[in-house]
């Protein structure tokens, strides 16, 4: 990587910590700028606006994501649960590398809806992964003998995984004052939680007769 990609990775990195401190209307980009280490000159070079090192931070979240479904949706004859424990398991892998990105989301979405919104509606990136997702499951083999109990539609199952997934990561401040910060217990949480969102999809929308 050439230093102005290093230089560009850092720079919305000391973005998203001064967004999840401050939220995305009171960060400065003096603030930004000062824990990048850089001038705002410099700062200004690579980013102009906050938006841009906004929409940066979300697109590098999905460009990280993007490739391990692929792989997922590259294996064949797979069943509904299969490729459902295929997406916790990417999914509890992504998260365990990068646990600040679902409480970044969210804090978003609460301090303001508008933005991420607006970005999601308008963001090719991401529309194209959400109808990866759905060619994702729609293409998953359903042999005879399942029934789906639950028929949800894909935006509702979408978002109740998400729910399933993310809010440990979300929580993880009393993950780790419930485990007294021990960090090998925290991991077998965590590794416990991904099979039961596993279990719990499979009972919820599959019954094996």
């Amino acid at each position: 990587m050439n230093e102005e990609l290093v230089l560009e990775d850092k720079i919305i990195g000391s973005a998203k910590r001064v967004f999840l401190e401050k939220g995305f209307e009171k960060a400065k980009m003096q603030e930004i700028a000062d824990t990048a280490g850089i001038s705002r000159t410099a700062l200004n070079y690579y980013f102009r606006t906050k938006d841009n090192l906004f929409y940066s931070i979300v697109n590098q979240i999905f460009d990280g994501l993007l490739p391990r479904f692929e792989q997922v949706l590259e294996k064949q004859n797979q069943t509904f649960s299969e490729r459902i424990a295929d997406l916790v398991d990417t999914y509890n892998e992504f998260l365990r590398a990068n646990p600040d990105i679902p409480f970044f989301i969210i804090s978003e979405i609460n301090r303001n809806p508008p933005l991420l919104a607006g970005f999601i509606q308008n963001s090719k990136k991401i529309n194209g992964y959400l109808s990866f997702l759905k060619k994702m499951l729609d293409t998953t083999q359903k042999p005879e003998g399942v029934n789906y109990v639950f028929q949800m539609p894909i935006e509702e199952l979408i978002t109740l995984f998400y729910g399933l997934i993310f809010m440990p990561y979300v929580i993880s401040p009393i993950v780790k004052e419930l485990y007294s910060n021990d960090g090998e217990r925290i991991a077998e949480y965590y590794d416990h939680h991904a099979d039961n969102v596993k279990f719990m999809l499979k009972k919820l929308i599959v019954d094996a007769n």
